[in-house]
């Protein structure tokens, strides 16, 4: 499996070596996701992925985070979506076998 960069809420940014699957699925799940300033970034290809807290009253049932991919290299378009966290955790697998965006048709998009 390819290494990836990987920022979050604990770091101060993309300076860090490329981690391996294992190693960014620890760093995830350790997170406190409950916190409303956590975020998750990973590089892959062109683009990253950014994982966020949502606030506690934008919680729909299992949906905890927001999704962001990026989609220009302007970095103002995103898809966007909310997602559980083991949906979280099957993007990030797939994401670091993947340099290219996936399916996003379900995500709608935002611009910064």
């Amino acid at each position: 499996m390819n290494l990836r960069r990987v920022v979050h809420s604990e770091t101060k940014g993309f300076s860090h070596p490329s981690i391996g699957y294992d190693e960014a699925v620890k760093i995830f799940k350790n997170l406190n996701w409950y916190d409303e300033n956590t975020f998750y970034n990973q590089e892959f290809g062109d683009s990253y992925i950014q994982f966020k807290a949502l606030k506690k009253g934008d919680i729909i049932g299992d949906k905890e985070l927001k999704v962001e991919i990026l989609l220009d290299e302007n970095m103002i378009k995103f898809a966007a979506s909310t997602v559980s966290i083991q949906e979280a955790l099957d993007l990030i697998k797939y994401y670091f076998e993947h340099d290219e965006i996936g399916e996003i048709s379900s995500y709608h998009i935002e611009y910064i």
